[in-house]
Formats: structure tokens, sequence, C-alpha cells
């Protein structure tokens, strides 16, 4: 039996699309996330967000409040999907976030942005402490700078560790290839 939705994911036929969250991708975070994974971070996030759009996912995009957001050209909002701005380090530190959260009832969160530690670690335990699915991507999740006595490096080392407690981890292709592949699958070509 092939099922016909105006998304591709797997599931029951009434089953919502995936929500993706957008997690400070701004224009000054290459000052403060490591260049390699910053740019690693920027290019999968916009492939991410170019394929989730195409999916027609619920998508949002969450800044810190404590900084003008000033969103990165290629993974800028449309006009269509929610902005949040947030007060800690958790996108869900947002009330009105956890409110859509809670009211929209997604059933998977992907998540990708800025900071493994402390950003998307502390939204990836929030979000499961709402009760959400969460998968983060972890090429699309930026990693601080080492400081001298590489402490940050070893932080990221233990939160990759810490993780899976939490949230599915995944990378770019292979979500876009399951994306790919459940897309033939639901369209029936």
């Amino acid at each position: 039996m092939m099922y016909s939705h105006s998304y591709a994911y797997p599931g029951p036929k009434n089953q919502a699309p995936p929500l993706l969250i957008c997690n400070d991708l701004v224009v000054d975070g290459h000052l403060s996330e490591e260049p390699a994974s910053w740019r690693t971070c920027i290019h999968n996030s916009a492939l991410i967000l170019d394929a989730a759009r195409k999916q027609g996912w619920q998508i949002i995009h969450a800044y810190r409040q404590d900084r003008a957001p000033n969103p990165i050209a290629s993974l800028r909002p449309q006009p269509e999907e929610p902005v949040f701005q947030c007060r800690g380090p958790s996108a869900l530190s947002s009330s009105a976030l956890r409110d859509f959260l809670v009211m929209s009832e997604p059933e998977e969160i992907i998540l990708i942005g800025r900071s493994l530690v402390p950003s998307c670690l502390a939204t990836a335990v929030a979000a499961a402490d709402l009760g959400a699915s969460v998968t983060l991507v972890a090429d699309a999740v930026s990693h601080p700078i080492a400081d001298a006595q590489e402490s940050s490096r070893s932080i990221a080392h233990a939160a990759m560790h810490l993780i899976p407690q939490f949230a599915t981890m995944t990378s770019t292709a292979k979500l876009l290839q399951l994306q790919s592949s459940l897309s033939l699958f639901v369209s029936g070509t």
C-alpha cells in the first residue's frame, strides 16, 4: 500500500512531519566556533534546511536574545517559519518556543545549529524532557574553539557521549539518504 503525503517521512499516514530546529545559525558564529566544524555545520545545515523545506517539515529558528539575530544568508528564515528568541543556551529557554512545542506536539525534532556545548546539548535535553524524540545531526552542529588547555575539546567529547541518552545521533548524509529513499517509497516512483 502506498501513502500519498505532502511530505515524505516514515510512519503512519497521519504522522506529522518532523520539526527542524535551526539553533542560532548566525553570521558571527565563526568567532566562537572551531573553523572547520563551523564551515561543515553551515554547509550541512543549508542542505538539511533545503530538504526540509522541499519535504514540508515544520521549521523554526531560534536565536539568543542577548545579541541581534543576524542569520547567515543561506539559512535565513522564510516568512512562514517562526522565529524565537531564547535567553539561555537551550532554544527551549524561550517560553514561547516551549509553548509552541507543547501545542504542536511534534513526534520528532531534528536539531541542527551552533555550538554542541552548551546550546545543542541543552536543547536536546530540554526537548527530551518535554517527551519529544530528538535527532541531533552531528555534522550539522558546530564545536566551540578549544582553549589552550583543550578543556573545550574534552567537554565536547563528553557531550558526544551524553547525547545518546537524550537524542539519536545521525549524519547529514544518512538523514538526507533516508529522506530521499522515503520520498521515492511514499510517492511510489
